[in-house]
């Protein structure tokens, strides 16, 4: 958190990543680089170990897969997270379904062709019918009709929910133990249009939320002065942290979700996804009161992705120590670490 006063920097966001929110560093920490963002390929590589860099697999919990918009009643859209290829889908009634993308049958690809039908979608090869709810399937339309009792697909639990489709993915494909929350800023006149910045970047979700229990970093990587305290509350897969003498509240559900609200500045809804064990995708949307005027979310998106590109180059270059070499000031990184643990299967589990 920053240091409050007339001039406020860098503020730690929804458990995934920092934001320079509120004016400029005290100091020089790491250069901001915007272009970061939107140009991956400007970012500094210097890391050559072809070995994996964390020993956690996929995280279980509830992730953004599309905008509500860019999925439409009736249309197929593929995806890939969860180290997956899934098909997104809408009935023709607006219901969203997440299932995996290959036909049970011979293994086509059903966005490549599929259609929808109803509430349910089809396969382009043989014409195999899908339950989007269920994944299994309901029609085959030759033969003797008959169908295998092993002819499904994996679904995915999906919810639609401020203005986005939610997936939830668990390893070994148990239920959710957690939701996701309601924004009403989304709904409120008192806040105008939202923002939305999305960017991919080399890292996991732990390792992103992790910067949150690391206040020394804000120093050297953002330039800050010093780091004041935090009030915390920790609740199973809940946390809630407030701060600048309660201008600053920070909601957490889950690993990678969360909500971060500075008051008269913005409200801003976080989600990272996992593409695979060493990539997310980052979803960062911005609500502010219309008071503040037409431009304020994007003016705060600027200022917050500018804060997290001071990250980047550190992020998608280090490796995870698993016995870290700490002092005593660092230990709350080692209870995140044991928090996030609720979060993660046996990978021996897995469903495919």
């Amino acid at each position: 958190m920053p240091k409050t006063g007339d001039l406020v920097t860098d503020v730690d966001v929804a458990e995934g990543a920092e934001i320079g929110a509120l004016g400029e560093p005290l100091t020089a920490g790491m250069p901001r680089r915007p272009d970061y963002i939107t140009n991956p390929e400007d970012r500094p590589s210097v890391r050559r170990e072809a070995r994996p860099r964390f020993p956690f697999p996929i995280p279980n919990g509830w992730f953004i897969v599309a905008k509500s918009d860019e999925v439409a009643p009736g249309e197929v859209v593929p995806r890939f997270y969860f180290d997956r290829d899934l098909v997104l889908f809408r009935t023709t009634d607006g219901t969203p379904h997440v299932i995996n993308a290959y036909c049970a049958h011979l293994g086509a690809h059903l966005a490549a062709g599929g259609r929808v039908e109803g509430d349910h979608i089809v396969c382009p090869f043989h014409g195999w019918c899908y339950d989007g709810e269920s994944g299994r399937c309901v029609t085959i339309p030759y033969g003797s009709g008959k169908i295998p009792s092993q002819a499904k697909v994996r679904a995915y639990p999906t919810i639609e929910r401020n203005r986005m489709v939610w997936a939830w993915f668990h390893l070994e494909g148990k239920p959710p133990f957690y939701d996701v929350p309601e924004v009403p800023e989304f709904d409120d006149p008192a806040f105008g249009d939202a923002y939305t910045v999305d960017f991919t970047l080399n890292t996991v979700c732990q390792e992103m939320a992790e910067n949150n229990h690391d206040p020394a970093h804000f120093q050297f990587v953002h330039g800050t002065e010093s780091i004041p305290d935090e009030d915390v509350l920790i609740d199973g897969t809940y946390k809630r942290v407030v701060g600048m003498d309660g201008r600053f509240t920070r909601e957490t559900f889950g690993l990678g979700l969360g909500v971060l609200r500075v008051k008269e500045y913005v409200t801003f809804f976080s989600s990272t996804t996992p593409v695979d064990e060493e990539h997310v995708h980052v979803r960062w949307t911005f609500l502010a009161p219309v008071t503040n005027g037409p431009e304020a979310a994007r003016a705060a998106a600027d200022s917050f992705t500018s804060g997290l590109s001071q990250d980047i180059p550190i992020w998608e270059n280090k490796r995870y120590v698993e016995r870290p070499i700490l002092i005593k000031d660092e230990r709350t990184i080692l209870d995140h670490r044991e928090w996030c643990k609720q979060f993660y299967s046996d990978p021996s589990l897995a469903i495919d």
